[in-house]
């Protein structure tokens, strides 16, 4: 190392401004530059023209001293080039002229141009197709997922997510009945896994995730059993805020499902606008506030499922067969959540009124108990 730095430290005044130049072209390559900010960093440093054109379909690029873009034209005569070489082959040429004779240095600038040209090129090929499993950073999803959010951000986000411009995507709001925090990297890498295509996403909260996946075919159990999913529908990935609002609201459905875990918003249809109906309308409902007791007595859980049943199976044997339950224990049951609820939900004409009482009280549980709280503590006070 001490022999290094004395040979360092015996170069001329050329010498180093070489490594200088070296070092220009070197901290282009760390920065990820362009071709286009390539070519007008090396027009400003060689203080005349450059360009180059690489690529099968010959992307050309010019700029002049200045830095401003100029019609590409390719090299004049007096101009100097180098072949842009990768993996073992000629991609392009690059060029840098000037009025006046050739200066020093010149055959340096424009073989390091070229060099970095090249690690541009190889980086470029090697991300136009992006790994599977994107990136996590919630910061980075919940720009994407804003509504508020600038265009100019949606895009830098859209890239940095391993996205391209315009690509359709699936977004899917999901709600874990575990932490979410500890249960997103194996969703993220499970869905990567099972559909092959490009998957990026992140817990938002200890039970509110976001999962952002290239559009396709997507099996009702790819998820598993340990999350509860609502499928938005296809939409180019800068839109995600649109399809992240849908999903977010229709996976409050996934809870009530009695045969599975994920849905779909194009399957729940009109039922959607159940989930934006005043939290005030709803707790005043008397069907919602009597679904509300039904739930919290002893065995509410088991009527509640009983009821979900019913409402899906259509009739009460079809409910005992779905239940394991014999069809008399089925009607006693029925008859007494009747009493509890104040209608009839064995006939029929009920199923409409029971199906929609269930769905309003499963969405808005948490408003209709909170009422029902103060409720009570203010008849304890009074």
């Amino acid at each position: 190392m001490q022999g290094l730095l004395r040979k360092v430290a015996d170069l001329d005044s050329d010498a180093e401004r070489g490594i200088r130049l070296i070092e220009f072209f070197d901290q282009l390559v760390v920065h990820g530059a362009d071709l286009e900010a390539i070519v007008r960093a090396t027009a400003v440093l060689a203080e005349g023209t450059a360009g180059a054109i690489v690529g099968r379909h010959g992307t050309a690029c010019a700029v002049d001293a200045d830095g401003e873009l100029q019609e590409p034209c390719g090299p004049s005569e007096d101009a100097i080039v180098a072949e842009v070489r990768l993996e073992g082959g000629d991609i392009g040429r690059v060029w840098v002229e000037r009025p006046g004779a050739k200066r020093d240095w010149d055959d340096l600038i424009v073989d390091r141009m070229a060099l970095t040209v090249a690690a541009s090129q190889s980086r470029s090929r090697h991300t136009t197709t992006p790994s599977p499993l994107g990136l996590s950073n919630p910061a980075i999803v919940q720009v994407l997922l804003d509504e508020d959010a600038t265009e100019v951000d949606r895009s830098k986000a859209v890239r940095l997510l391993g996205f391209s411009p315009g690509q359709l995507v699936d977004v899917i709001a999901l709600n874990a009945r575990t932490d979410m925090h500890q249960a997103m990297t194996k969703i993220r890498a499970e869905m990567a896994h099972a559909t092959g295509r490009h998957v990026a996403g992140t817990a938002l909260s200890s039970t509110l995730g976001a999962l952002i996946v290239a559009s396709g075919p997507l099996e009702d159990g790819i998820l598993g059993n340990g999350v509860l999913a609502c499928i938005g529908d296809p939409i180019p990935v800068e839109e995600s805020s649109k399809a992240w609002r849908s999903a977010r609201q229709g996976v409050r459905f996934a809870s009530l499902a009695v045969r599975q875990n994920v849905v779909r918003v194009s399957d729940l249809g009109c039922l959607v606008l159940l989930s934006e109906l005043p939290p005030g309308i709803v707790v005043g409902n008397r069907d919602v506030v009597a679904m509300s007791e039904l739930a919290s007595l002893r065995d509410g859980g088991t009527d509640i499922q009983l009821l979900r049943t019913l409402c899906v199976s259509g009739s009460e044997r079809e409910t005992a067969k779905a239940l394991h339950m014999h069809h008399s224990s089925i009607a006693y049951r029925l008859s007494r959540v009747s009493k509890v609820l104040r209608f009839n939900v064995r006939l029929p004409e009920s199923r409409d009124r029971l199906g929609l009482a269930l769905l309003l009280w499963g969405l808005h549980a948490s408003s209709v108990g909170a009422a029902r709280s103060g409720a009570s503590e203010r008849n304890v006070t009074a």
